[in-house]
Parts: structure tokens; C-alpha cells; sequence
């Protein structure tokens, strides 16, 4: 990872494809920080960031390496060149096909299995995770940008359910997190429908909080993490892990894990300095510690 003086004018630059096989020059996913955020970026432009096992590996990878940044106050996920991912690398699997030897079920569970990690460990990182679709999100790669915490469009997004115009059922949590963005019935119904969103639909459908010009759109998703960034890290961990069990927890559950990040963050410098800052009439600048 690299500290970069400017991620937007870095992330706005051709981005050359690769074989995917680990190089340092041309990873599958590219990750550059600075001042605490992380721009992580999908970089397989000429398969239109589909998800081969090897891009799935590097991601899983590189988000494991932010997951454990303690320090790391957000992360911004867009796509290298025109799409954000267009999902499972379905070119290589009908290339796949033509081999007897193929076992079609194998393939399948292994690249679910990395899909599932790659969307747990998302899930585990304490700050914020904001994808910046670019261009178009399908299947997993729509599932991926679910699985963020916020969503950011450039007006030529797109969203693209994309699994029942091949057969295929859901992967990657996209029939969890659906329902919890749009609401049961919605999420049924655009399931069984699997209409094309475009940005501005998708912005009325709640899949995104705001749609801007495709050169803005780095620099808006950056901008956001970094007004995010000014809470206390203590209560935007708290917040996601709440709400993440708030479906699936009891209220007297529910109670007992807010009584005990309660506790935590009363004993916390972030919490002594809110609360004499708040006295004082100034604006408090929290630490994480």
C-alpha cells in the first residue's frame, strides 16, 4: 500500500489490465491510503472487473489487511475503467465448459466460498466502507457494493441483477442485504422482476445515497469518508455492529450489547474529551483512543 499526495487524480488514470497473478506491478486490486482512508480499486478493466478466483484471493487479501488497520478511519471501493465489476468471470467459465474434466459444482462452490469471505471481511472492517460505482455493478459485483455500508453512483452507473439472465440463483449475500436496503417485499419483487437500475432509479430505490458526474465521483465518495471520519471511531464500530445484529438479536440481547459498548466507550479518551469539549462550546476532534 502506498500513501499517494492525490488518490483522485491517481484513481481517474487509465489503469493497465492483468493475468491476475499476484505481481507487485499489476495486482487484480489496488490499494493506495492517505490521512487514514483507503481507496481500494477492482483492476481488471478489460473483463470489466469480473470476478475471477484470482481477483477474489487479492481482494480477500487486501480487505483482511484494511480489516486489521485499527487506525484506518474509511474505505472507498470503485472499479478500474468503465464498470464496477460485472461479477463472476462468466467468459471464463463457459471456456471452462469445453473441458470434460471440468466439474462444474467444484468451480461454483469455490468461487462462492471466496465470495463469502471477501463479503464477511467487509462487513468486519470498524470504519466505513463506501462503494463508488463507477459503471456497471452485476450479480457479485452488485452484491459486493450491497455489501458496503454506503453507495455513491456516477451517473452512468448501473445496476444489474444479472443472475436469472444466465439461470443462476444469488450469491455473495445479495438476497440478505437487499431486503435490508429496500424492504422484503421491494427486494422480492425486483428478485423475480430483475429489471436494469439505472443511477437515478437506483437513487430512488434507497441502493444509493447520491448520483454525481463520473469525474466527481472518487473525490465525492473520498470527501464523504472523510467527513465520517470526525466521528469517533469507537461509535461508528459500535454503530455497524449493532445495526448488523439489530435483525437477528432479541431486544433483551440487543440491550445487553449496547449496555456493554456503552461501558466501552465511557472509558475511553474520546468520550472525556466529547464530553469537555461539548461543556466547553468547541468542536471535539476524536483520536480512537
Amino acid at each position: 500500500m502506498s500513501n499517494l499526495a492525490s488518490m483522485e487524480e491517481n484513481s481517474a488514470a487509465e489503469t493497465v489490465d492483468s493475468t491476475c497473478t499476484g505481481r507487485v506491478e499489476s495486482p487484480c486490486v489496488q490499494v493506495q491510503t492517505r490521512d487514514g482512508i483507503a481507496l481500494l480499486t477492482l483492476n481488471r478493466p478489460a473483463t470489466g472487473n469480473s470476478m475471477n478466483a484470482e481477483l477474489l484471493a487479492d481482494l480477500r487479501s487486501a480487505l483482511r489487511e484494511l480489516a486489521a488497520q485499527t487506525a484506518l478511519r474509511g474505505v472507498l471501493i470503485t472499479g478500474a475503467g468503465k464498470a464496477f465489476s460485472l461479477g463472476g468471470d462468466v467468459r471464463a467459465y463457459h471456456r471452462a465448459l469445453s473441458s470434460d474434466s471440468f466439474d462444474a459444482a467444484a468451480y461454483g462452490d469455490r468461487l462462492t466460498s471466496l465470495l463469502s469471505e471477501v463479503v464477511l471481511t467487509v462487513r468486519s472492517i470498524g470504519c466505513p466502507v463506501l462503494a463508488a460505482v463507477n459503471g456497471q455493478a452485476a450479480g457479485a459485483g452488485f452484491s459486493l457494493a450491497l455489501a458496503c455500508d454506503l453507495r455513491l453512483a456516477s451517473r452512468r452507473a448501473s445496476f444489474h441483477f444479472a443472475y436469472g439472465a444466465i439461470g443462476a440463483s444469488t450469491d455473495a449475500g445479495m438476497a440478505w442485504f437487499l431486503p435490508r436496503v429496500v424492504g422484503y417485499p421491494r427486494a422480492l419483487e425486483l428478485l423475480l422482476e430483475q429489471p436494469v437500475l439505472r443511477a437515478a432509479q437506483a437513487q430512488r430505490e434507497g441502493l444509493v445515497s447520491a448520483v454525481v458526474e463520473p469525474e466527481e465521483l472518487v473525490g465525492a465518495g473520498l470527501a464523504r469518508l472523510r467527513e465520517l471520519a470526525e466521528a469517533a471511531p469507537h461509535a461508528v464500530r459500535s454503530a455497524k455492529r449493532l445495526l448488523d445484529r439489530s435483525l437477528s438479536t432479541d431486544l433483551a440481547e440487543h440491550l445487553e450489547l449496547e449496555r456493554k459498548d456503552f461501558a466501552e466507550g465511557v472509558a475511553s479518551q474520546d468520550m472525556r474529551h466529547g464530553v469537555t469539549a461539548l461543556l466547553d462550546g468547541e468542536w471535539p476532534r476524536f483520536q480512537g483512543r
